[in-house]
């Protein structure tokens, strides 16, 4: 499998992680203290990993196309 492929479906899974935290679905408060801004954060995280990766895969394709 191509490495930028797994690299955005490993950051699709972290945005997906950080999106059931965020909404609570998973974990729970830590001495009376939320979990989900740290659940955004995560999201957050992902979702740019998801499209740096894209984009990096965008460049590549359309370099192999005018080579």
């Amino acid at each position: 499998m191509d490495a930028m492929i797994l690299g955005m479906l490993a950051s699709a899974v972290i945005a997906v992680f950080g999106l059931l935290v965020a909404l609570g679905r998973i974990g729970h408060p830590i001495d009376d203290q939320a979990v989900s801004p740290y659940g955004w954060s995560i999201l957050t995280v992902g979702a740019a990993l998801f499209v740096l990766f894209a984009f990096r895969l965008y460049l590549r394709s359309r370099r192999k196309g005018t080579a």
